[in-house]
């Protein structure tokens, strides 16, 4: 017996020892952890529906000293609800009545924000300069920023309003004040290049809506308004067409008085006129106008940020950012690009260029996709998800609206239908409400709405599986 004692000190020596070990290993990993950082730049749909996702999806498997830290960067402070601009511009709405501010929203869900423009982007050290002198370091780098507007033709910065944005359409509204004081005519469309023609058309029938209100048939008389677009027919929208948009489109222009030049190239805008050419289908101009106008209001192309631009082989030559199916750059797997920043090649052959439009649930869904990605390769994982790009476009004709759906965006198609109706102005009232209650709360992809657009057959991301 005595034999076995040291025998069994000994064992009970070495266990100790070893257990000690890799307590301090285990201590140690844990102390020198270094949490990882994901920076959005962007406080749009595109930026904050990336940040409720990354906040909700990176922490899934991980301690509270792991978790995943989420900052969005911003040059502007507060949220817009882009959608609503085109009520902005007709005095619907005030900017207070669709904006959030993000210095209080995104702390409340455990999200950094930080009030500043980026200035350079460093993708080999993984590093991203603001103009308020800060350096971030990140992990993964989510580009949401947004476009840039298109100020190529002649005049059209000075003398041309836009929806594009909510301090665009304040304008626009101080504007329409202008016009209704001293009418004349008006122009409104979409240039060539252009990528959104939703609001264009919603604008033109909301704006005569408003003139009705205001002046009644007189003061409608007094405003003609002459749609001009780049699309090579009206109801195109950028997609060849959502259901019937081909014809209940260039019916609805016709019904309310509103002449219109499809295929048309805008060459410059004074602060009186639009001179306008419009093409054949072969390229050849086969009319030229100069019309004149006392409110203009043009939807323009859209190019990407000169931060971004600087950056080689991120951008396509318009600066837009490149990237594959999973909404990651191919040159930097660290940054990922979401939303109307993000170059979609138009395949449709046409006479005059114009972009596809990038709808808010279509934004969404590459926020979704570029998150999931983003936690596979944080476990080593391939990326298997990407944006469905189901597109779904609301719009406010005054006393009736329209409803876009194409599913996908891009041919070949399951279906694609449009819905006009007058409840469909109180559905866009509910969506606006809706969506910013989402951001509020910080959920911008909630169970209940999973369940009812799938019900409709509508999927935000689809999944790859080999």
């Amino acid at each position: 017996m005595k034999s076995l004692i040291p025998s069994f000190s000994t064992t009970a020596l070495m266990i100790l020892l070893v257990l000690q070990q890799r307590s301090i290993s285990l201590v140690q990993s844990f102390s020198s952890h270094t949490p990882q950082r994901v920076v959005i730049v962007g406080g749009g749909i595109g930026g904050l529906s990336s940040a409720f996702d990354a906040h909700k999806t990176l922490q899934r498997g991980k301690s509270p000293d792991q978790k995943t830290e989420v900052v969005v960067v911003s040059d502007r402070d507060v949220f817009s609800f882009t959608p609503s601009n085109p009520w902005i511009a007709v005095g619907k709405r005030q900017p207070s009545d669709i904006q959030l501010d993000l210095a209080t929203v995104l702390p409340r869900h455990d999200i950094g924000f930080i009030h500043s423009a980026a200035e350079e982007l460093f993708p080999t050290a993984k590093k991203l300069k603001l103009k308020n002198g800060d350096t971030l370091t990140y992990d993964y780098l989510i580009i949401a920023t947004g476009p840039r507007l298109g100020n190529d033709i002649p005049g059209l910065k000075e003398h041309g309003q836009s929806v594009c944005t909510t301090p665009h359409a304040q304008r626009a509204y101080e504007t329409f004040e202008e016009l209704c004081a001293n009418p004349g005519p008006v122009v409104i469309g979409a240039t060539q290049g252009a990528s959104c023609f939703g609001p264009a058309y919603e604008y033109a029938f909301l704006l005569q809506h408003a003139l009705l209100k205001r002046g009644g048939k007189a003061l409608v008389e007094k405003c003609p308004i002459t749609f001009v677009t780049a699309e090579p027919q009206v109801g195109h929208l950028g997609l060849n067409g959502a259901g019937n948009s081909k014809t209940l489109m260039p019916g609805l222009l016709k019904e309310r008085n509103i002449s219109y030049f499809a295929n048309a190239r805008v060459l410059k805008v004074t602060a009186d006129s639009v001179h306008v050419e419009k093409l054949d289908f072969d390229g050849k101009v086969i009319e030229t106008h100069e019309f004149s106008s006392r409110l203009t209001m043009f939807i323009p192309a859209f190019s990407g940020h000169d931060v971004w631009k600087k950056v080689p082989h991120l951008t396509d030559p318009k600066g837009m950012i490149l990237v594959n199916e999973h909404q990651q750059s191919p040159a930097y797997p660290g940054i990922f690009g979401v939303g109307a920043c993000v170059a979609i090649p138009n395949e449709e052959v046409l006479t005059i260029p114009i972009g596809i439009p990038k709808t808010g649930y279509l934004i969404e869904s590459q926020g979704t996709a570029a998150v999931e990605n983003i936690h596979s390769l944080m476990h080593s994982k391939a990326m298997t998800t990407k944006a469905a790009l189901n597109a779904l476009c609301i719009t406010d004709f005054g006393d009736d609206g329209a409803v876009f759906v194409t599913l996908p965006q891009i041919p070949p198609r399951r279906f694609d239908w449009t819905i006009h109706s007058k409840a469909i102005v109180l559905a866009k009232i509910a969506f606006e409400k809706y969506f910013l209650h989402k951001i509020e709360t910080g959920d911008t992809d909630p169970y209940y709405e999973k369940y009812l657009l799938k019900l409709v057959g509508v999927d935000r991301i689809v999944h790859e599986y080999s």
